[in-house]
């Protein structure tokens, strides 16, 4: 399809597919046009705090003079079951705002800009290595489900996997465990709260007929991961099941040392 370029303040110039020219978003935090497929405008994107000189294995931000390869200590110290993750931002306002927005209404246009932001992000961070095979969204309780009517995880695996062509593995990760809420709880509780409370389905609930084996290299999509328990649970889970090598991608990091909204 055709395209047509827009001015850029930071790289000068964009391309944007027809449709969206002609129908500019609409920025999901100033609520101007955008001027770009995405509802969220440049100066708006500009102002989220970019987490580009974290641990590339945990995502943690590093500390001044870091250079973004460098591998934290707690990590060296004792590796998370995951191979890398992926956050290009840091869970900070303004894009909590969107986060926040993502969990209420719909979701339906702010997993659009995150998946994208996030898409993007997994096209550098991947440039010279291969895509997981699949993505698999961080899936709810049924209780929280209910509440909220969709899955902001599934919503956002959505748009990154159509913008980079990778399938969904809908439905195969599931939560076999009430728990508390991440939030509600102290750091040094959380690991324990969501321990076996994931599980990786082998047949199809409805046809009762068995799921082909997992992927050998899955990414683990969620919104925002702070300590990491939820997505280390979620992960030994996979690995458990046949998954040989577990990538997470979150569109935000929370650091450890903030109050965190999410796990």
């Amino acid at each position: 399809m055709a395209s047509i370029r827009f001015a850029d303040p930071r790289e000068g110039r964009v391309q944007v597919n027809i449709l969206g020219a002609l129908l500019p978003g609409i920025c999901l935090l100033c609520r101007r046009r955008s001027r770009r497929e995405l509802d969220l405008c440049w100066e708006c994107e500009a102002a989220l705090e970019h987490n580009d000189w974290a641990c590339p294995v945990c995502a943690e931000p590093g500390p001044p003079g870091s250079t973004g390869q460098e591998i934290c200590g707690a990590c060296i110290v004792a590796p998370p079951p995951w191979r890398m993750m992926l956050a290009p931002f840091t869970y900070a306002a303004p894009l909590t705002r969107v986060v926040e927005g993502l969990k209420s209404g719909n979701g339906l246009r702010q997993a659009r800009a995150l998946g994208m932001l996030l898409a993007a992000s997994a096209e550098t961070r991947y440039r010279n290595d291969v895509l997981p095979d699949a993505l698999i969204p961080m899936p709810l309780t049924r209780r929280r489900l209910r509440k909220r009517g969709f899955n902001q995880a599934e919503l956002l695996a959505g748009v990154v996997g159509r913008a980079l062509n990778r399938p969904l593995a809908k439905g195969r990760l599931i939560r076999i465990r009430d728990a508390p809420p991440q939030r509600t709880l102290p750091r040094s509780a959380r690991l324990g709260n969501v321990r076996g409370a994931f599980a990786v389905r082998v047949r199809s609930p409805l046809r009762l007929t068995p799921y082909p084996p997992l992927p050998p290299r899955v990414a683990l999509v969620d919104d925002v991961t702070t300590t990491g328990a939820t997505v280390r649970a979620a992960t030994d889970a996979l690995r458990a099941a046949g998954a040989a090598e577990v990538h997470v991608w979150v569109a935000a990091k929370t650091p450890t040392s903030r109050t965190a909204l999410s796990a």
